[in-house]
């Protein structure tokens, strides 16, 4: 239900981002007198300086923690795998371009931003952990850990665009680019032990319930439960690495809009981009020996207006 959740807000999004774009294409096709006048004479090369400000939503994203985990009641590393999703809160981006017209429609441009989101919620969807003589447990439950703070993105693409229309006032285009992007999370906090605790209680029950002869999920008397849940939490001391807060990444965009040429010099745009980065890895240690490796991806949704000054 959660991808399907996932694939509607993605497929709202672009079909946002196509209505509105018509919105203003329509008129980009319609016939211009100066086009008329400057007929399919190139306008030569040019350079430009360009600031875009769009507006960012960055679809929920999945990750995968695995690692190794070691406690004060169990010394030997145990494996185990766990995964999340991350919400983010609607973000902002901006960014600056130095580019060239060729005169031909294609205009290539290099663009450095700066882009940040408040995250709204960190969700473990279930963990698998393997003991010895036991195997194999999977603890599916979800555990949603109290989290706030912003997740920032600093990155350089380098941009291919094509502009219909020359010689008109409207001129749609289309493009793709190719970049790094770093990703911080250090501004995002959340208890790295919560994420243990959550987890770990619900093993210990698991398995206090298996002691007992009874089958998972089972109702243990309250004193019972309670001194599970007391020990669990002595033996977690000091288990739970912190992750490092950035990778740097290869990420790349396509995107599509329309300029408006106010003056020979100035072109207003707007238009709608998808960025995705991918393979992000965050990784850590603690001095009992405990490791955390997360991997996930981003992918984001830009609805922006801009401006270009031409030489």
């Amino acid at each position: 239900m959660r991808l399907i959740s996932h694939l509607k807000n993605t497929r709202n999004r672009m079909i946002a981002a196509a209505a509105i774009l018509a919105v203003f294409l329509l008129p980009a096709f319609a016939p211009d007198a100066r086009a008329a006048d400057s007929g399919a004479q190139a306008e030569g090369s040019r350079w430009y300086l360009g600031l875009n400000v769009p507006v960012m939503f960055i679809d929920d994203s999945d990750s995968v923690e695995t690692g190794q985990a070691v406690s004060a009641g169990i010394p030997i590393p145990i494996p185990y795998r766990a995964n999340a999703v991350t919400e983010y809160a609607t973000g902002f981006r901006v960014s600056g371009v130095v580019g060239r017209e060729f005169g031909t429609g294609l205009r290539a441009d290099a663009e450095l931003f700066f882009a940040r989101a408040e995250v709204d919620k960190l969700i473990y969807k279930g963990r698998t952990t393997t003991l010895p003589q036991l195997g194999t447990i999977d603890i599916p439950d979800d555990h949603s850990i109290p989290v706030s703070g912003s997740a920032s993105q600093v990155g350089a693409m380098v941009n291919l665009w094509y502009d219909f229309n020359p010689g008109s006032k409207w001129r749609p285009y289309i493009g793709a680019g190719l970049g790094l992007v770093r990703v911080d999370w250090g501004d995002v906090k959340y208890n790295r032990d919560e994420v243990a605790r959550g987890q770990a209680h619900q093993l210990a029950l698991i398995l206090a319930c298996q002691q007992a002869g009874q089958a998972p999920g089972c109702t243990l008397p309250p004193q019972v439960r309670q001194g599970v849940l007391m020990q669990t939490d002595q033996q977690l001391m000091g288990t739970v690495p912190d992750l490092s807060g950035t990778d740097t990444v290869f990420a790349f965009q396509i995107g599509a809009g329309v300029g408006y040429q106010y003056s020979d010099n100035v072109t207003l745009q707007l238009a709608y981009r998808m960025l995705k980065a991918s393979d992000l890895e965050f990784t850590g240690s603690s001095a009992m020996g405990s490791t955390a490796t997360a991997t996930t991806e981003m992918l984001v949704h830009l609805f922006e207006i801009g401006i270009r000054y031409r030489f």
